[in-house]
């Protein structure tokens, strides 16, 4: 598994990849109950050795959604 790349916005993940000349597959995965969800930031949760297969997850900001509620 691709270590340095666990964690990162997908974008970024993606833009590591693609200086390597790799274009990997992407698969979005989605806790049950936030199928639906939007918002929050999509972060790797796994990424093959070779960099081919790419799986990021929706990350919710605590800090973000508590001043969206106020504002």
């Amino acid at each position: 598994m691709r270590t340095d790349l666990l964690g990162l916005p997908l974008e970024d993940a993606l833009c590591a990849l693609r200086s390597e000349g790799i274009g990997p597959d992407v698969t979005i995965t989605n806790a049950p109950r936030r199928a639906n969800e939007t918002r929050g930031m999509l972060r790797v949760v796994f990424a093959s050795d070779d960099g081919r297969r790419v799986t990021a997850a929706r990350f919710l900001d605590p800090i973000e959604e508590a001043n969206e509620d106020k504002g």
